[in-house]
């Protein structure tokens, strides 16, 4: 099992039953140099964003992450792998805005906030944010209600996707200033 490439939990797990000094050993599965997929689901309960740190950071190789748990608050940066590509929240409920974190992502191509990924009311992208950015999909963030977007900020997005965010006000300037925008999918709802 140490070949494992992806790997999927459903459900709850024991991780935060860990004390400090066994966190550091996770399984030889979690720690598999080929594990380039991992995915998260657990829906009856929240994990804490310390222990989801601590799994990511012996997680070195993957390059896609799907999360569907709630966590309130992504883990710093530092924690992340660097070679992710992929990333996917959904119901995170998410009270600070998540870009930040993730913008950092050096080689992020694909983000996914969906259903409840972020409850907070507002978002900004910064300046040179995303730089390989190429996918972005914004779907039911009923709270979003004001997003920013700096003007050299994902500067490699071609597909811009949002749906059902009913408080959105408007679409930030900055969408207009990203020359490589091809595809942009835009619920009548926003």
């Amino acid at each position: 099992m140490t070949n494992l490439r992806e790997l999927e939990i459903r459900g709850p797990f024991n991780i935060e039953d860990f004390n400090t000094e066994e966190l550091d050993k996770n399984p030889p599965i979690i720690q598999s140099k080929y594990l380039h997929s991992l995915s998260i689901f657990y829906y009856e309960g929240r994990i804490d964003p310390r222990h989801l740190a601590r799994l990511l950071s012996s997680c070195q190789n993957i390059s896609k992450l799907n999360l569907n748990v709630e966590i309130r608050r992504l883990p710093e940066y530092d924690y992340s792998s660097s070679n992710l590509a992929y990333v996917l929240l959904k119901g995170c409920k998410l009270e600070e805005d998540p870009i930040p974190t993730l913008e950092k992502l050096p080689n992020l191509r694909a983000l996914k906030l969906h259903v409840g990924a972020f409850i907070g009311k507002e978002m900004f992208c910064a300046t040179e944010g995303f730089p390989k950015l190429e996918s972005l999909s914004l779907a039911c963030l009923e709270n979003l209600e004001d997003w920013k977007v700096d003007e050299r900020a994902m500067p490699s997005l071609r597909q811009l996707e949002i749906q059902k965010c009913r408080q959105l006000k408007k679409l930030p300037d900055g969408l207009s200033f990203i020359a490589t925008l091809q595809d942009w999918i835009n619920a009548k709802d926003i």
